[in-house]
């Protein structure tokens, strides 16, 4: 186990108990204010140890600085940062024992590839064999197997990431910090490299924390996910209760909840305007929102028969993409609605202003509890 960490103006720090070993990473009520404005308010979270988290949430909702100030790049106002139950307030950065990878990976240009990743080696003062069979472990682990020789300006952007990634799994970092890796990249290399990352952490039994505005993202990396808005944390969960089980209507729409309908849940089913699904068995009866992704209608050609009890639509734009079409469509029967999004398959593409008729899939739906209203809402 890692010496337990202290400073000069404290003094040594009582050694974790077991309980504080197992839990890793926590913040107990971090704020952090820059004059007036207020970054972070309040954030709670614990990261246990071998699991990773992901802060997800929109541009400029508090992320980066979250991820700056556990590594102590940022002060925080109030509130505590530990890990392992050790208070790292005053433990600075290089003490922390913490790794870091930042959106441009910031390569040593001077070096090659193997003069990156050697480096974090040499500061731990690993002889020179040692380091040489570990940057040949490292880079093998993330792709790079014989890229040693390779120079930094020969690099593709994703592969200076994985670069960037081995050199801080070189230094044997207690806690991993990636401030969205991923976002400069083409998304068929970034979904690529996700679930490289993923694999990277579940052989090194990684604790890791990642922000990212990226759903997808998110959801490959980690085994829990934090959402965050205006500095706090609306919603701590596993991704598939996140994207299933919105807490509040703000997290449904983050998450590409374009409609929000009130909605009722008995023993059989929950209903709305737009038809029926069957009832979740995590899901109270009585009142309930749903959130309808555009995967939650199906519309197809309408065949002029009536009396099917399945509501009618009119088309008013289509978006072609690689395996569906995706249609904005609205339901002159019931304009409270308003426009709504849709999806059809290319073999039953409707005409602009032609009917339709529109379907409940229960894949494309999120269940929101009536008591977490959003305060926006109009109703």
């Amino acid at each position: 186990m890692r010496a337990a960490l202290g400073d000069a103006e404290t003094g040594p720090v009582p050694p974790p108990t077991s309980r504080e070993r197992e839990e890793g990473l926590r913040l107990e009520g971090l704020t952090v204010r820059y004059g007036s404005t207020t970054a972070l308010s309040g954030v709670d979270l614990v990261v246990p140890r071998n699991e990773v988290l992901a802060v997800l949430g929109p541009s400029g909702c508090g992320k980066t600085t979250l991820l700056r100030t556990v590594a102590g790049l940022e002060r925080h106002s109030q509130g505590g940062i530990s890990f392992d139950g050790v208070d790292l307030s005053r433990v600075p950065v290089h003490r922390r024992g913490f790794g870091m990878v930042f959106q441009d990976g910031q390569l040593f240009g001077h070096r090659d590839v193997a003069g990156n990743v050697d480096f974090a080696l040499r500061m731990r003062s690993v002889g020179r064999r040692e380091r040489r069979e570990t940057v040949a472990r490292l880079l093998e682990s993330v792709g790079l197997a014989g890229y040693q020789r390779r120079r930094v300006a020969e690099l593709s952007g994703g592969q200076a990431q994985r670069v960037a990634l081995a050199r801080a799994l070189a230094a044997e970092p207690r806690l991993l910090l990636l401030d969205e890796p991923l976002s400069g990249l083409d998304r068929i290399l970034r979904e690529r490299l996700a679930v490289d990352l993923a694999r990277v952490f579940d052989r090194a039994s990684m604790t890791g924390v990642l922000v990212t505005h990226d759903h997808d993202e998110a959801f490959t990396l980690a085994d829990r996910v934090a959402v965050l808005m205006g500095g706090r944390v609306e919603q701590l969960d596993t991704p598939w209760r996140l994207w299933h089980r919105p807490a509040t209507e703000e997290v449904a729409r983050f998450l590409g909840c374009g409609t929000v309908l009130t909605a009722y849940a008995d023993d059989e089913a929950i209903s709305c305007a737009l038809g029926s699904i069957p009832r979740p068995e995590d899901c109270p009866t009585g009142p309930v929102r749903f959130g309808l992704r555009a995967a939650g209608l199906r519309a197809v050609r309408s065949t002029g028969r009536s009396g099917t009890g399945e509501p009618r639509a009119v088309v008013r734009e289509r978006l072609h993409r690689h395996d569906h079409v995706r249609l904005t469509v609205d339901v002159p029967e019931d304009p409270g609605l308003g426009e709504l999004e849709a999806v059809t398959a290319h073999g039953d593409l409707a005409e602009l202003g032609e009917e339709v008729t529109l379907t409940l899939d229960s894949t494309g739906v999120a269940v929101i509890p009536e008591k977490s209203r959003s305060r926006d809402s109009v109703g």
